[in-house]
């Protein structure tokens, strides 16, 4: 039974609380990171309101999506510039560079590094929800290198983005339910 995820079944605040939660206890957990909120934009109300040229991502981007499906659907996307999302990695596996995965290619590492990033905050997210929707189901983490998906503003009940601060530079959340 896939229902659209009416935000007025949630508090509006709960949703934001829910992203914030999600993202600073997944950074804090895994390479013990401080992550810090700066700033909110809501792209239903102000569909110009896009963050995204807020961060520095001139030397590129990296972008993991993960959906969730069941009884509501929606996706977050965590968008990282390339150098924070290449020092988390050598901050996960306590590396001074990439090229000292043996064996492996690092671009690959990273990207597999960045999906299980993808997976754990979202499975927060996840968890956040079940109160109001006890069956989500997670799907395979989405690592996209130098873009970002396309979302439809305009079939989302609720868009929301997020600015971080962590690893020396900002960091987005794109959180968006149907």
């Amino acid at each position: 039974m896939n229902q659209s995820m009416p935000t007025e079944n949630i508090p509006t605040e709960r949703l934001d609380n829910l992203a914030r939660e999600a993202v600073v206890t997944v950074f804090d957990s895994m390479v013990g990171e401080d992550v810090t909120w700066k700033d909110a934009s809501c792209l239903i109300e102000n569909p110009a309101g896009d963050m995204l040229n807020k961060l520095p991502i001139a030397d590129g981007l990296y972008a993991i999506v993960v959906s969730w499906v069941g009884d509501a659907s929606g996706k977050v996307m965590l968008v990282l510039p390339k150098a924070a999302a290449e020092r988390f990695a050598l901050k996960l596996f306590d590396l001074p560079s990439l090229d000292w995965l043996e064996g492996e290619d690092s671009e690959s590492a990273l990207q597999d590094t960045l999906g299980e990033l993808g997976n754990m905050m979202v499975g927060l997210v996840k968890g956040g929800l079940t109160k109001w929707y006890p069956n989500l189901a997670l799907t395979t983490p989405k690592v996209l290198k130098n873009r970002r998906m396309k979302v439809d503003t305009a079939a989302m009940s609720f868009r929301r983005q997020y600015i971080f601060e962590g690893f020396g530079s900002e960091l987005m959340i794109d959180f968006c339910c149907e």
